[in-house]
């Protein structure tokens, strides 16, 4: 069982919490509807997004969070602490209608992150994904390069984290 808490930021109008079972159609219909940006590309069913559900619950180091802008669910994005460093995973944006919001929602997320885990935070982009531009706007460099990813890693002298606050609230089932 994981604790349920949510990430607010004085600074603009998004909040992260973490998911519940109650988000499990949502992520798995926006996964499927964009899935040739991620490296996996099947089609998701129900019972497959309840084994990951399963399998993310026993992960103490991993956390996925529904973005919400004005009351509204915008996307998804997670991380999970891997070798040192922090993978961002799952970034998704399901409503285009709050442009720059899912930047702000990334800002949020990587002082989190550096905040209470390490400053290194890193994520794994296709080569094809139009992301790559995105991530170089929100400040990350791109590291590593191989034949159908690249990483990219969050470049501290370009980043200006945020205010944050870490609320607390119950226990997810």
């Amino acid at each position: 069982m994981k604790d349920s808490f949510g990430l607010v930021s004085s600074e603009f109008d998004i909040a992260l919490r973490t998911i519940t079972e109650n988000d499990l159609e949502n992520l798995r219909v926006w996964k499927n509807a964009h899935r040739f940006a991620f490296f996996y590309q099947e089609i998701i069913t129900p019972e497959q997004q309840i084994q990951w559900f399963q399998g993310y619950q026993a992960r103490a180091n991993d956390y996925m969070f529904i973005v919400h802008r004005a009351e509204q669910t915008i996307g998804c994005m997670g991380f999970r602490l891997l070798d040192q460093y922090a993978d961002i995973y799952n970034v998704i944006r399901a409503d285009p209608n709050h442009p720059g919001a899912m930047g702000n929602a990334m800002r949020l997320l990587c002082s989190f992150i550096a905040t209470g885990f390490t400053r290194d935070i890193r994520a794994r982009v296709l080569v094809n994904n139009p992301a790559r531009r995105w991530y170089q706007h929100n400040g990350f460099i791109e590291l590593i390069y191989h034949d159908t990813f690249v990483e990219v890693q969050l470049d501290w002298s370009r980043f200006q984290p945020c205010p944050f606050e870490k609320i607390q609230s119950r226990r997810q089932p």
